[in-house]
């Protein structure tokens, strides 16, 4: 099995790990919530409390500094409430129902594997970036970096079929800071193998340039993704590739900008030191500001790393999930950066996607509370997620106090949640101009399951040998949104005014699948009406939840556009309808009636989608079981990381299947809301017969011993991490 390197060998990693201490008077030597090192512990308590330390094996977690606003670094204290009592106030923030509303404001999304959004969101459009060259730069960068991070863990599986599997890490993030460039993933892993396959291939340590080389497949590129996703991605990336190539020749960047373009320094940044390799860093090297600020590194490009201690990885265990902003943010804190006297010229983050909610409250604290008034960012946040708030918490929790709250709650009652447009997609003229560029109010059903930055309206091509480099000021888009009323009521003024995306397709999976459940069953023999059922259920949720039209699911099924488009209208009505077994379009005007037997309070009645409530008392369950169970252990790390792979009903422990038999009965959740939450399937045919089979009994079982449900230890939600 072949070992992960965690840095590259040789002369530009010597450093790493130790070097001088290059710390102001008063900066504290640790991370903020990460525990002390010797040399921290020596200087502060002495020799003999050190001694005494390590025999004991006590390590005491430091103090918890916080950076003032007049830039010095040193820490102080503030009064106010406990950082436990803000986050307890952040969560009911996020799901307060407003006065005389039956909802709240963020709602979650897929069952909170995507976090929580506001119901109508703000889809942003191709802009110009003036004014924002590094932060277009870093954003383009960090997302071919991401692809080279996709490309290496796919070449070391080959190598290593039997290698373990990482983290699946969706995100990069850059941050220009005196004149050099520091990225970040959520996950140490993604870094280290990204290195090691790099240094392989290149026979010594890799430049950047040399790591971009490495890409992703085209098959696990576009993997699950549909077609005008798939074309989303291919033509971003490629014009993004386009770009760097400009950079790499000294085309693009030029010191005051080029054919029309303003002043890049991250583009200069990039440029300077071509030939120099990456240089990775962990936030724990006592060396650290040094990397950060002398000017000996202008111009180089690190790799961070959360390295060893709380967050990073543990032994025989992956690393935990940190979003890549957070890291970037901890490096300026462990560090012991002041603003007004350690950043010379321009500091700015950004990356393939737009920051989090909780990341974005973090940066504007950053930028507002602790004097980093310089910092760029897009505050055009996307979802908010628990885990990265948890992780604020853990690793920042200097900064969760009431003016973290503030910003938390000014983003859910003043704003509402971006999303981004297609990269070919042209804004309509019912857009408006907010914050710098046209934005389309829009349901949150249409927004983008990629947070991606908003793209730029520019776009570059190569030339010919006089002009290699040819920037494209405003690229040609698409028209692919239209007007469409909704009726809401009844009488004057009872109509809506809504948008829709025109074109919504399937993935050629997803097509597939409704294709042979319509025609060839789940047998793949002959339909039977619970598959018709299921293909019109997946018809439905396409048409309502995604705008695809009648038009062309009837094409995807086979059948002629306006029957099966009323057959679809019919089952969304009514449900499930009898359908003639000859094969037909038609179908029976009445529904089967059908007679329950046996005893009522044992009839499972079709309920509605599982709520928070019913969310937390099933995590209750798995956490209370989560020492014990692999298979809770499981579905934890996969809740975590975002995405995975779905996990067998067959597998849950008894305690588990018992509370789910139970839900369904007293609560009248239906199954594939709970399977989506437990990530069981789509469906949940699985989950349904694993209940049938022997959640079912034990409810049975229970019944005839005592009459008293089983204790719920309440403990609220827990939501997915970071898209």
């Amino acid at each position: 099995m072949r070992q992960r390197q965690v840095a590259v060998r040789g002369e530009e990693w010597q450093d790493r790990g130790r070097g001088r201490d290059n710390r102001p008077a008063g900066v504290p030597a640790s991370v903020p919530g990460a525990p002390m090192t010797a040399l921290a512990m020596q200087r502060s308590a002495g020799n003999a409390a050190v001694v005494q330390m390590i025999r004991s094996e006590a390590v005491p977690r430091p103090v918890v500094q916080r950076m003032p606003q007049d830039g010095s670094g040193a820490g102080d204290s503030s009064a106010g409430r406990a950082p436990s009592e803000i986050m307890k106030e952040i969560r009911s923030q996020i799901k307060k129902v407003p006065e005389g509303a039956d909802e709240p404001l963020m709602k979650d999304y897929g069952g909170l594997r995507q976090g929580r959004a506001h119901g109508e969101m703000d889809m942003r459009f191709p802009r110009s970036k003036e004014g924002q060259e590094a932060q277009q730069t870093l954003t383009e960068t960090s997302a071919l970096l991401f692809d080279s991070m996709k490309g290496a863990q796919e070449r070391a599986k080959v190598q290593d079929p039997e290698a373990e599997e990482e983290g699946d890490d969706r995100e990069v993030q850059g941050m220009l800071i005196n004149d050099r460039l520091v990225f970040a993933s959520n996950f140490d892993a993604s870094v280290d193998t990204l290195v090691q396959v790099g240094s392989e291939e290149a026979g010594q340590a890799p430049t950047l340039e040399q790591l971009l080389a490495i890409e992703q497949s085209e098959e696990g590129r576009y993997k699950g993704l549909r077609e005008h996703e798939q074309r989303n991605l291919r033509e971003k990336l490629a014009s993004y590739r386009r770009k760097n190539k400009a950079i790499v020749g000294g085309l693009r960047g030029t010191p005051g900008g080029e054919q029309g373009r303003g002043d890049d320094p991250a583009a200069q940044a990039l440029h300077a030191k071509l030939g120099q390799p990456v240089m990775v860093l962990d936030l724990h090297s006592e060396n650290l500001r040094e990397m950060l600020t002398d000017t000996d590194h202008e111009g180089r490009v690190f790799l961070l790393r959360f390295g060893a201690g709380p967050g990073g990885a543990k032994q025989g265990r992956p690393d935990k999930s940190v979003h890549a902003e957070q890291k970037l943010l901890l490096a300026l804190s462990a560090a012991g950066i002041r603003p007004q006297h350690d950043v010379r010229g321009p500091l700015a983050i950004s990356g393939k996607y737009r920051p989090c909610m909780g990341c974005a409250a973090a940066l504007m604290y950053y930028k507002e509370r602790l004097g980093f008034g310089q910092l760029s960012f897009n505050p055009n946040y996307g979802h908010y997620f628990q885990s990265s708030v948890n992780s604020l918490y853990e690793h920042h929790r200097h900064m969760i106090d009431e003016h973290y709250l503030g910003f938390i709650r000014h983003m859910v009652e003043e704003e509402v949640t971006s999303t981004p447009a297609g990269w070919n997609e042209a804004a309509p003229e019912g857009a408006e101009e907010r914050r710098g560029g046209p934005t389309l109010r829009v349901p949150g059903k249409y927004a983008s399951r990629q947070a991606d930055n908003t793209p730029p309206n520019s776009d570059a091509e190569d030339g010919p040998e006089d002009m290699p480099y040819r920037r494209i000021p405003e690229r040609r888009l698409e028209q692919t949104w239209q007007e469409e009323t909704a009726h809401i009521g009844i009488g004057t003024g009872a109509a809506k005014i809504t948008w829709r995306r025109t074109g919504e397709t399937l993935s050629p999976e997803q097509a597939q699948e409704l294709h042979d459940l319509w025609n060839f069953g789940s047998d793949g023999r002959t339909p039977t009406e619970a598959d018709w059922h299921r293909a019109l259920d997946l018809a439905g949720r396409y048409h309502t939840q995604q705008g695809m039209t009648y038009e062309y699911l009837g094409g995807v099924v086979g059948r002629h556009p306006e029957k099966f488009g009323s057959m679809i209208a019919k089952h969304l009505k009514e449900g499930p309808q009898r359908h003639v077994p000859t094969r037909s379009s038609k179908i029976e005007s009445r529904p089967r009636k059908r007679v329950k037997t046996g005893a009522a309070e044992k009839q499972f009645t079709k309920g509605g989608k599982i709520d928070d409530d019913g969310k937390a008392e099933l995590t209750a369950v798995i956490e209370r079981l989560l020492p014990h169970s692999s298979w809770c252990q499981n579905w934890k790390q996969r809740h975590e990381a975002g995405t995975g792979p779905d996990l067998k009903p067959t597998g849950m422990p008894d305690e588990l299947l018992l509370k789910l038999a139970e839900l369904r009965e007293t609560s009248g959740y239906d199954v594939p809301s709970m399977s989506q939450f437990l990530y069981t399937g789509e469906n949940g045919d699985n989950l349904r017969k694993a209940i049938n089979r022997k959640g079912k009994k034990l409810l049975d079982a229970r019944r005839t011993t005592t009459d008293v449900s089983a204790p719920v230890d309440y403990d609220g939600d827990t939501e997915m991490a970071g898209v």
